[in-house]
């Protein structure tokens, strides 16, 4: 039975898994600072950045379904710049910077334009998704008066 079953009869963790592929995100660039050898590395790298534009794509899917998450504007807001660190790790790949760019090796340009096409098509459903729903996408540090009550409650 594929793994993709077993994860469709448990309610997902939003916040718990956009952390987890932030972090995902950061290793990757930070490992772009340093001299990876590209016989150990670069074909990992490439696996984890298809890794990661699914499991972004895979949350904003259940999420864009789940309208009762109560969490769910947050949630947006945390995939959109999640989605926004992985588009900036991609270009930054794409303009030659860090150890795997597509300056030193050309065959992953395409697989990197393919990645980063993907990621900032995702973040236009994303920001369409929160304009659907009423989500004001600039104002996303902003506590609402609902949440400021509830901050305030037992106060």
């Amino acid at each position: 039975m594929p793994i993709n079953k077993y994860i469709m009869h448990k309610q997902l963790n939003y916040e718990d898994n956009i952390f987890i592929l932030n972090a995902k995100i950061r290793v990757i660039s930070d490992m772009q600072l340093l001299d990876a050898d590209p016989d150990i590395f670069l074909e990992k790298t490439l696996e984890d950045l298809d890794f990661i534009a699914a499991k972004l794509t895979l949350l904003y899917e259940t999420l864009a379904l789940n309208t009762q998450l109560i969490s769910r504007n947050e949630q947006f807001h945390n995939l959109e710049e999640a989605h926004e660190r992985f588009t900036e790790l991609l270009n930054n790949m794409l303009r030659g910077t860090g150890c795997f760019n597509a300056q030193n090796y050309p065959l992953i340009r395409e697989p990197l334009n393919t990645l980063a096409a993907h990621s900032l098509n995702q973040q236009n459903l994303i920001k369409a998704a929160m304009t659907e729903a009423g989500v004001n996408a600039l104002d996303q540090r902003v506590v609402s008066a609902e949440e400021l009550t509830a901050l305030l409650d037992n106060i």
